[in-house]
């Protein structure tokens, strides 16, 4: 079975997306993939947020903090966005971890 998904107004497969999360700045933070190829699969936002914060007080800061969630397919993630690159406000912060 193909679980399909719209982004950008294109079809395509679950399994050539991945979630990217953005700090409140914008920058690009993390990436996983939509679908693991082993029946585990983050679809919808809520999924893929569950996921990377398992306890609801954590999404909940998240969400307050101004994270936020894309879905992107996997060519647009390697062509258009880099998680190793920090703007002004967050590299010292990136620098200092």
């Amino acid at each position: 079975m193909k679980l399909m998904v719209e982004i950008d107004g294109q079809t395509v497969e679950l399994r050539d997306a991945v979630w990217v999360a953005y700090r409140p700045c914008g920058c690009a933070c993390s990436v996983m993939d939509a679908d693991w190829g082993d029946g585990e699969v983050f679809a919808t936002e809520d999924q893929a947020r569950r996921e990377w914060y398992p306890l609801k007080k954590d999404r909940d800061r998240s969400i307050k903090q101004g994270y936020r969630l894309e879905l992107v397919t996997f060519r647009h993630y390697r062509q258009h966005i880099d998680i190793l690159a920090s703007c002004d406000v967050c590299k010292p912060k990136v620098a200092a971890a």
